[in-house]
């Protein structure tokens, strides 16, 4: 059977949209929902971000393969009350990939859960990911920022690397644009390194970022690749209790964010420029800048 193939450019003008296409089909968004749960199934819209040998006539729903799963019915009832209009937008912003500054578009809304008790969460999304995490754990998205986490198990020191270097800061400025331009790559470059049982399906252990680095002329074994490959958490039971017990605290505009998505079981980000990030505290460590 033919496979229908829909366009996944995020590109509008100079700006890159949050959703999964700028234009066409896919080009749908909480403000404008698609009529049919179709577009959801993304083994049959967006092929491009599973493994080799996935079994794509097999409805992933938002990637998830279970429709039952907690988090999925969340993402339903969110889209369902979309239909009707019924939408509490706290940030939505397009990107930009100038060659000094490139940003991310990203949508954030408050969306009531039902199960298993009635609290308030946000929904994370950008180019069909998603991340869901409490209300309570980002108090400042009315300001266009994000808390972030990380865990640095039993060590004592976090390197926070600063960019010092013009040609070396445009280079990694071209990696990021180089994702941002279209769902299909801005999915698998930010599951490339995640290699969990929770996303075993996703194109999750390419490690294109490295494959990007080179393209931009970043030599293979500087220092600047563990940025692209780093994750932080936007809750804090992550860091303290998972990745801790010692961990960083920091904030940054939500424009410099990427999002993975909840099937990892986790709300983890990544971040496009180091030098946006700002140390709120540091617990059990200390951190120590280093410039490159």
């Amino acid at each position: 059977m033919q496979r229908f193939r829909f366009s996944t450019s995020t590109l509008h003008g100079e700006e890159i949209v949050p959703w999964l296409a700028s234009a066409g089909e896919l080009a749908y968004s909480p403000h404008s929902p698609p009529d049919r749960d179709y577009h959801f199934q993304y083994s049959w819209v967006i092929p491009g971000i599973f493994q080799g040998g996935t079994r794509v006539r097999r409805h992933f729903w938002f990637g998830c393969p279970f429709k039952d799963d907690r988090e999925v019915k969340l993402l339903f009832t969110f889209w369902n009350r979309a239909r009707r209009g019924e939408l509490d937008n706290l940030f939505v912003s397009n990107g930009r990939s100038p060659l000094e500054d490139v940003t991310a578009p990203l949508a954030v809304y408050r969306h009531s859960d039902a199960y298993p008790c009635a609290r308030e969460r946000l929904i994370f999304m950008q180019h069909g990911s998603y991340l869901i995490a409490d209300m309570e754990s980002q108090p400042h998205i009315d300001r266009g920022e994000a808390v972030l986490y990380r865990g640095l198990q039993k060590a004592k020191v976090f390197l926070l690397r600063r960019l010092i270097t013009k040609d070396l800061r445009r280079g990694l400025m071209r990696v990021h644009a180089r994702t941002l331009a279209d769902s299909v790559t801005s999915f698998n470059a930010m599951h490339c390194n995640v290699s969990r049982a929770e996303t075993g399906w996703f194109n999750d252990r390419t490690f294109i970022l490295s494959d990007l680095c080179r393209e931009a002329g970043i030599e293979p074994k500087h220092s600047i690749r563990s940025l692209l490959y780093s994750g932080y958490a936007l809750e804090e039971w992550c860091a303290a209790r998972k990745f801790g017990p010692n961990y960083v605290k920091l904030r940054t505009p939500l424009s410099n964010i990427r999002i993975t998505t909840f099937v990892c079981g986790e709300t983890e980000v990544k971040v496009i420029d180091p030098n946006k990030l700002e140390v709120i505290d540091a617990v059990g460590c200390r951190v120590r800048e280093v410039c490159i």
